[in-house]
């Protein structure tokens, strides 16, 4: 039967219960056997544990002991945490009933002291004295007031117990910093601790089973002695047979032993190399990591210093200048004194004549403010008036083209695309210029048509993300405008006013910050992994990098601006000149809705029509003439059966019908 000290040291839980299972088995058996009358002897034989599997029980209660003492300092600040916060939500709780009893007993008496204003009023209507009722009106006043200021009290008390939570909250967050920090700092600590353990206890379970292993050795050699001596004594060739069996019994028990015990030894070796294994391959990364770092700080340090060096060099040049302008400084202010005087005679001149220039502007521009509101109504109204007609237009060309295809043709007619049409009318019609519709456009075209070191599906997902997460850029105009657009161009202008509030004005500029979106990621690896919760963060990291890149980049020669700057740019004739491009274009597609295929039909249709109309036409003429011959043979029957009917045929020699029979008999 196996002890306690045996149960408590085998390794895992399963083994464990099934010896204790075990063990309940056995003396329930013997109890059975003892009332029955049986008498059972207990040969209680201690199994000496070797020394190597004490030592692995002792480990791994030594480091089940420490693992559980870390998981309870990582633990004790969770339920400091949940402990404040219940002490917390039990005062909030407490805070409300009171606010909740405050507000009935404040709503009690507002009622009781407005019913007593209301009472008041009655009375006042009956009073004739004006003393009396100013009285009081001012009594009524003053309760009012006293009823105003109560709640403003109130109003005050619930303002002051806002911003008390507002400072709760900040200081919760910075708890919950510090909090995250120590349970950082702790789990650093407690990898270090338990490394080291496991080092420690791996050691001594190697010296145990090698001290084991010279013990059975030596154990062993004595007995192989004790009985090569026997033998030396012995001389009967029975014994020596005998001797021999038990020998090679004795040689084979100690084979089966060492193979049990280097299997275990093996095993466990292996399985404590494995760990130390995976600890040194961690150890070599960081130590990578470390060693990558300080190169690239080392460079930096060497690229910092030659710019001092070069700034020293500037600095010497330019104080050699500065000593040069001091002194051409010295001459310009002496001409500049003796200039100044005949200057400023005639600036006061030109401040005159700028003032009666600027007030003639002003009212030359209200002029023509007034006008180009009147035209712009005017334009409006004949815009609207054409926009109705063109709408009538196609519904009809629509209907006819359903009439020709249905009744005429006999084919199922299905409905031309012409939504892009009805949308740029209704864009048009709304707004009566196409100047909101051509800068989104334009802008789409400067997105699309600069072609970066990125795919188009990564700058997409890049831009949608960034779309969805910073709608707060978005101000009232612009949000105002994309409202009536479609939901393509509301796309379009969302992404561009949100780029120029980040500052993106360039394609190297979008090329920056796909790459930050996608900083540690293959370069194939399309699928984007920030976290939405993480955008600004990345956005604050390419705002960084890019004025990092300007100060590194300083240069007298400016690089050119994209086409968002021209377009910003762009003069108000060359925007109406495009405005009226634009709409010469958009009548022109108004008069195209009806594809060519289908107007080719009509021409086949309207000449096999003509065609079919003539042949109609000959065929009508046919007709009138067979009825005509018709009529006329009627009326030749009709006569002819009055003259063989006629009383003159009887007195004949030769009658017709004799005729007629002759004629026709053969």
């Amino acid at each position: 039967m196996a002890s306690a000290n045996e149960i408590s040291s085998l390794p895992t839980q399963e083994e464990r219960i099934a010896a204790r299972r075990k063990r309940a088995e056995n003396k329930i058996r013997l109890e059975k056997e003892e009332l029955e009358g049986k008498k059972t002897q207990k040969d209680v034989v201690e199994e000496e544990i070797s020394l190597g599997k004490q030592q692995v029980g002792t480990s791994t209660a030594v480091l089940e002991r420490i693992r559980t003492e870390t998981w309870d300092e990582l633990t004790d600040i969770r339920v400091k945490f949940d402990d404040q916060e219940n002490q917390r939500r039990i005062v909030e709780e407490n805070n409300r009933l009171d606010r909740y009893e405050t507000l009935q007993i404040e709503a009690v008496t507002s009622g009781r002291k407005n019913a007593a204003i209301e009472m008041k009023w009655a009375d006042l209507l009956n009073m004739d004295i004006p003393q009396e009722l100013n009285d009081q009106l001012e009594f009524q006043k003053k309760a009012c007031k006293q009823i105003i200021d109560t709640k403003e009290r109130r109003i005050s008390d619930f303002q002051l117990e806002l911003r008390n939570k507002d400072e709760e909250y900040v200081k919760m967050l910075k708890q919950q910093s510090t909090d995250i920090t120590n349970i950082i700092t702790k789990m650093r600590e407690q990898y270090h601790t338990m490394r080291r353990h496991y080092e420690q206890q791996l050691e001594d379970i190697e010296n145990a089973f090698e001290q084991e292993r010279s013990d059975l050795l030596a154990k062993n050699k004595a007995e192989i002695d004790a009985l090569f001596e026997k033998r030396r004594q012995m001389e009967e060739t029975e014994f020596l047979e005998r001797r021999q069996e038990r020998e090679r019994g004795f040689q084979e028990q100690i084979e089966e032993l060492r193979t049990h015990f280097a299997d275990d030894y093996n095993k466990c070796k292996i399985a404590l190399e494995k760990g130390i294994q995976q600890l040194e391959q961690h150890h070599e990364k960081m130590m990578a990591t470390y060693q990558l770092n300080k190169e690239k700080l080392g460079y930096n340090l060497q690229v910092l210093t030659e710019r001092n060096k070069e700034h020293t060099a500037i600095q010497s040049t330019y104080k050699n200048r500065l000593n040069k302008l001091r002194e051409t400084l010295n001459t310009l202010m002496s001409r500049y004194n003796t200039l100044d005087q005949k200057y400023k005679h005639q600036n006061a001149e030109l401040t005159e004549e700028y003032k009666r220039l600027t007030r003639q502007f002003k009212d030359l521009q209200e002029k023509y403010q007034h006008f180009e509101q009147a035209d712009d109504k005017k334009f409006r109204e004949v815009w609207d008036m054409n926009a109705q007609e063109v709408r009538e237009l196609i519904d009809k060309v629509l209907e006819a083209d359903k009439l020709l295809h249905e009744q005429q043709l006999g084919h199922i007619w299905e409905r031309p695309k012409q939504e892009q049409l009805e949308l740029e009318l209704e864009t048009f019609s709304e707004s009566g210029t196409a100047t909101g519709k051509s800068t989104a456009i334009e802008s789409a075209e400067m997105a699309q048509s600069a072609s970066g070191k990125y795919s188009a599906a990564k700058v997409k997902k890049v831009l949608d993300l960034i779309k969805e997460e910073t709608q707060f850029l978005l101000d009232m105009k612009v949000k105002e405008q994309i409202l009536s657009l479609p939901q393509e161009q509301r796309d379009v202008l969302q992404i561009d006013a949100i780029l120029r509030t980040i500052g993106v004005d360039s394609q190297e500029d979008i090329d920056l910050l796909v790459s930050i979106f996608y900083h540690g990621q293959d370069e194939d690896d399309e699928s984007l992994m920030v976290d939405p919760d993480d955008v600004l963060q990345v956005l604050k990291e390419f705002i960084q990098e890019k004025e990092n890149l300007k100060i590194q980049d300083v240069a007298p020669d400016k690089k050119k601006k994209g086409r968002a700057t021209n377009l910003n740019s762009e003069s108000d004739a060359d925007k109406k000149a495009r405005r009226r491009r634009e709409e010469r274009k958009f009548w022109e597609r108004m008069g195209h809705v009806i594809p060519d295929m289908n107007l080719r039909v009509w021409k086949a249709l309207d000449k096999f029509l003509l065609k079919y109309y003539d042949l109609l036409q000959k065929r009508s003429k046919a007709i009138d003439s067979a009825v005509n011959m018709q009529r006329q043979n009627e009326e030749l029957k009709h006569l002819l059966d009055q003259y063989l009917g006629s009383k003159v045929n009887e007195e004949l020699q030769v009658p017709p019908t004799h005729v007629i029979r002759v004629v026709s008999g053969p």
